[in-house]
């Protein structure tokens, strides 16, 4: 499920693989995203798979369109149904609740105050980097 997994003083930090989930056919295994013709509920167990292994109650998600906008995740559903914002950045003061970015050709970006106890997750692609999306980020955080 993960191919890197670090626990840091206040986060924990993890990239998954495609093992440990439900998908088939093309998805195979852990897909994570909900844009390709996998099934939902698929999409649905794998995040909780990821969740419940991470010991969170649930993980937020993002419609990534290669921008700048950032959105508070405290404010969407715990159980991560519902709407998926359109934004490239999310941030948390939610210990109990995890955020997910996913790339191919862009760059995630994980942030943390642990002081402050709030997190962030970015995707930087090279538009958002452009219409600065970290800094968006990080300015959201404080």
């Amino acid at each position: 499920m993960f191919w890197f997994r670090e626990s840091l003083p206040g986060v924990e930090i993890a990239f998954t693989d495609r093992a440990g989930g439900s998908s088939q056919g093309p998805y195979d295994s852990l897909n994570l995203g909900s844009a390709g013709g996998d099934s939902m509920a698929n999409v649905v167990a794998n995040h909780a798979a990821v969740a419940r292994e991470l010991g969170v109650e649930g993980l937020h998600s993002m419609s990534q369109v290669h921008g700048s906008l950032v959105v508070e995740a405290d404010t969407l559903r715990a159980d991560g149904s519902g709407t998926v914002p359109e934004c490239d950045a999310l941030v948390s003061t939610v210990r109990e609740l995890g955020l997910l970015v996913r790339v191919a050709d862009c760059v995630p970006v994980l942030l943390a105050d642990v002081e402050a106890g709030v997190v962030g997750a970015a995707h930087a692609g090279r538009v958002g980097m452009v219409e600065g999306v970290v800094a968006a980020a990080v300015e959201r955080m404080t």
